[in-house]
């Protein structure tokens, strides 16, 4: 969908998300307009009351699938298809109490420790000395003995190296 569709649609959009039950009716009083228009022109033909009736839901189909069709088209059930969804939900959690407890629990241990494991990764790996600052110009300062390196220098060791420049 382009902007211009999207600008174009917007006040509809607008106007079913703030009076759905009006727009809905609207829908409906237009949907039977027509259908009593294809009975008429169907008793014009020459049909009888009942076979206009029957050969208009056959050649318009079902009004309540009709109507179906046009709330999508529109796009404001959104709103009303998620808070259908969670009562639905809630109708669910609350007809199996135990499994619903068992589940919120699972679901909060996971949550939690997903949480906790991803804090304590995040400070480990990304901001491993959160009190330094400028951690990108920290370096490792070992020492090296000929086929053997060194983890850590000793203080004599490091006046030594800095008092040289850092050049060896």
């Amino acid at each position: 969908m382009d902007i211009e569709q999207w600008l174009y649609s917007l006040p509809l959009r607008l106007r079913s998300f703030l009076h759905p039950r009006q727009l809905d009716e609207e829908m409906k009083e237009e949907l039977r307009t027509h259908f009593e228009q294809q009975v008429n022109e169907n008793i014009s033909k020459g049909m009888s009351p009942e076979e206009a009736r029957h050969f208009a839901v056959h050649t318009i189909g079902g009004i309540p699938q009709i109507e179906q069709q046009c709330r999508d088209a529109r796009g404001g059930t959104v709103v009303e298809d998620l808070i259908q969804d969670l009562r639905y939900g809630f109708r669910q959690l609350l007809r199996r109490p135990v499994f619903s407890v068992l589940a919120i629990l699972c679901l909060s241990l996971g949550i939690g420790a997903n949480a906790s494991v991803f804090s304590w990764m995040e400070g480990i790996l990304f901001r491993p000395y959160p009190l330094v600052a400028h951690q990108e110009r920290l370096f490792a300062v070992t020492g090296m003995v000929p086929g053997k390196r060194i983890d850590g220098l000793s203080w004599p060791e490091f006046l030594d190296l800095r008092g040289s420049g850092g050049e060896t």
